[in-house]
């Protein structure tokens, strides 16, 4: 009690001794614990039973196999027909009221192609043909002024190893209105598709090369009215 100080308290040297007391008492009482436990042998116990099996022999085993497989199925037999000389009359009733208008014939295109020996036709040459004199067609006097200057149409031309227009016909005729766009037409009348047949044969172009020589080529140009 001596070392107790003015407030009843012990010094922090004497209270730290103490704690490193009890610690060390701690440790030796956990050792000795571990230390002197006594050893406890545990055994399982199996709850369930195991039944003997049977011991099969190979001896005992019998191998059966198979002499010979079913016969397959019998293929079925199909009716062969016999032809005879009779005729048999049908006759189709087919009503068909159709009121269409009376169509023109369409040009079938103008040319001086012939056939036999005549030099290839290259569908993509490395140089197209150009155009060197232009004809435009003369449009008739009886054209509507609604189509007057709306109608466009797409020629396609064969120009052979001279420049030459060989072959044209029209591919494409279109009739645009007031907003830029257009529609497609079968033809066109008043004699326009002859003035533009007839036109595009005088037309003469570059020729077309492939590989530094002339060959003939197709090309498409356009005719405005």
């Amino acid at each position: 009690m001596s070392e107790l100080n003015k407030h009843g308290r012990l010094p922090d040297k004497t209270y730290r001794n103490l704690i490193l007391i009890c610690i060390i008492i701690v440790q030796l009482s956990l050792i000795g614990l571990i230390r002197f436990w006594p050893d406890i042998e545990y055994t399982p116990s199996l709850a369930f039973d195991i039944t003997e099996q049977e011991l099969v022999l190979l001896d005992d085993i019998e191998i059966t196999r198979q002499e010979t497989s079913p016969p397959a199925p019998p293929k079925p037999q199909l009716p062969v027909p016999i032809p005879n000389d009779e005729i048999i009359e049908i006759e189709l009733d087919i009503d068909f009221d159709l009121d269409l208008p009376e169509l023109p014939e369409l040009e079938t295109g103008a040319g001086t192609g012939v056939t036999g020996d005549e030099a290839r036709i290259v569908s993509n040459p490395q140089i197209p043909p150009t155009v060197v004199r232009i004809v435009e067609a003369s449009a008739p006097e009886e054209v509507p002024p609604e189509i007057r200057g709306k109608l466009e149409m797409i020629v396609n031309f064969l120009v052979d190893e001279n420049g030459e227009v060989e072959e044209v016909s029209i591919m494409e005729i279109r009739l645009y209105n007031e907003e830029g766009s257009y529609e497609e037409l079968p033809f066109v009348q008043y004699g326009l598709m002859d003035a533009v047949l007839k036109a595009a044969m005088q037309w003469r172009f570059r020729p077309a090369r492939q590989d530094g020589e002339r060959v003939k080529a197709f090309t498409r140009q356009r005719f405005n009215y």
